[in-house]
């Protein structure tokens, strides 16, 4: 046989590896059996674990772990998976997209206010390469009413990540749930307080005031990185776009934060970035603009810090924002 018979393929019934041509073939075949046979084990000692705790709420049964102890850990974790599944398992037509700060606003409040069915899937950490991922996703779920979609100053820019396509591939292949580190890391948390009584506190290690400071401080970073989201302002067109071709009321919503974190705007010369940052936003859609001076973002106690409010004052920011005379936000844009 010759040397180029020899390095000829010839399909094998049934075999599912890789054909590669020659010795390197064979060498890598192994390679893909060993790797195998590593990993099989773990899945089949995972998947029974994260099965029966189910830390994210992925499967459609009830866990032995609650769902508000499953919720205190995922959220921090991972609060975008966590909503994700939440939406796949239940949609809404009414939605809130954004980062943290939107995640604030209550979806019960919301749906009690409007008298709608509303589905918020802000989440902590959340970029605005995310925020338009997590809208699309939902228009592939539901046949949306009403989009309000939250976006800050100091996200309005290009950051790359976006945990969207991972919660997608879970949700198509639920083996890679076994092996995700945000999952198993809040497994951890979920036995260990469930059974162990060991509670694991994932919030700031230092006093109110110290961490009010060191919010403020970051900034400084935050606004010397580029500000521009390029070509995501055109994505974000498109999802205006998309909306008004399909009848969906979309709204722009600029949280508010405390006067402290607006002053830091002027005192690191960012302003003129700052309003174009609002005119961009005007320029595609109606905006609710609650970054302004009012008697909300003047009250610090109702701050947890800078940038997020607290529970009751996020009640109080949605009865007002849905009223319809919103005395805490400017309309900005055409409504």
């Amino acid at each position: 046989m010759s040397s180029v018979e020899a390095q000829t393929l010839v399909p094998i019934p049934g075999d599912s590896l890789p054909l590669i041509a020659g010795a390197g073939g064979r060498g890598l075949r192994r390679v893909w059996l060993r790797l195998l046979v590593f990993v099989l084990p773990i899945v089949l000692v995972l998947a029974p674990i994260v099965y029966w705790v189910d830390p994210f709420a992925l499967f459609p049964k009830d866990s032995a772990i609650p769902i508000e102890l499953r919720s205190h850990y995922a959220g921090p974790i991972n609060q975008d998976l966590w909503k994700i599944f939440a939406f796949n398992r239940k949609p809404a037509p009414n939605i809130v997209l954004g980062d943290s700060q939107v995640a604030r606003l209550s979806e019960e409040d919301i749906s009690s206010v409007t008298g709608m069915q509303y589905s918020n899937l802000g989440a902590g950490g959340a970029t605005l390469r995310e925020t338009i991922s997590v809208f699309w996703f939902a228009s592939r779920k539901a046949q949306l009413r009403h989009v309000y979609f939250g976006v800050n100053f100091m996200g309005y820019n290009a950051d790359p990540r976006d945990r969207v396509p991972q919660a997608e591939g879970i949700l198509k292949d639920p083996v890679v749930y076994c092996l995700n580190s945000d999952v198993l890391e809040a497994g951890v948390y979920d036995i260990g307080e469930f059974a162990f009584h060991h509670h694991t506190d994932l919030g700031p290690q230092v006093n109110r005031e110290a961490f009010w400071q060191s919010q403020l401080q970051y900034l400084a970073a935050r606004y010397k990185r580029d500000a521009d989201p390029g070509t995501l302002r055109d994505k974000l067109r498109e999802v205006v776009q998309y909306s008004h071709e399909h009848g969906i009321a979309f709204t722009f919503i600029i949280p508010p934060e405390h006067v402290d974190a607006r002053q830091r705007v002027r005192q690191l010369g960012v302003e003129a970035q700052y309003q174009q940052f609002k005119d961009d936003l005007a320029g595609m859609a109606p905006v609710l603009d609650c970054d302004v001076d009012s008697p909300l973002t003047e009250d610090k106690d109702s701050f947890s810090d800078p940038f997020h409010l607290t529970d009751s004052a996020a009640n109080r920011l949605v009865s007002d924002l849905w009223s319809g005379h919103s005395t805490y936000c400017r309309s900005l844009g055409s409504r």
